[in-house]
């Protein structure tokens, strides 16, 4: 496992706290409990996850399509923290991270951990380029650098982590 350079390191580390409390918070559901919604507009534990994995996996396909194939040229030395994100236009997930799926408990947390694996191959990408090199429109926030793409995932985990625990009543 490369040594990520810090930036990047305290992004994969908030993720990966965020992942492992959405595990935990998986943990020992039956599937009645991840797929029971709290009302009728609002999402139940399982979707919530299944949103959660269509965005992070979209980053981790325009961090590919973008740096996969960049030659390395070295992450910044100088490079302590990324640009903070432009407020948000919307809070409207997009149609194509929309939940597709309801998956059972152990399924989600089968799939997160796998998550959890392509995306630190991300991290292993972006530490040998500047991600601040590759940009892209955001659907909600603008144009944004790779490192900021991944600096939403923590904060969008948070976010569905406190949805899914009143999806799930506790």
């Amino acid at each position: 496992m490369t040594t990520l350079p810090a930036p990047l390191q305290k992004i994969a580390d908030d993720l990966a706290a965020a992942r492992a409390r959405l595990v935990a918070a998986l943990s020992g559901l039956d599937d009645a409990q991840t797929m029971k919604a709290p009302g009728p507009d609002n999402w139940n534990a399982a979707q919530i996850v299944d949103h959660l994995m269509l965005a992070e996996g979209f980053t981790n396909d325009i961090t590919k399509m973008l740096a996969g194939n960049a030659p390395a040229t070295g992450f910044p030395s100088d490079l302590a923290e990324f640009d903070p994100l432009p407020e948000a236009r919307s809070m409207e997930a997009p149609p194509p991270i929309r939940p597709r799926q309801e998956l059972p408990a152990a399924e989600l947390i089968t799939a997160l951990e796998a998550m959890g694996v392509r995306t630190q191959g991300s991290f292993e990408t972006l530490a040998n380029v500047d991600p601040r090199a590759f940009s892209m429109e955001h659907p909600l926030f603008g144009p944004l650098d790779l490192g900021q793409w991944w600096a939403i995932h923590p904060m969008h985990y948070d976010m569905h982590i406190a949805q899914a625990q009143g999806a799930l009543g506790s």
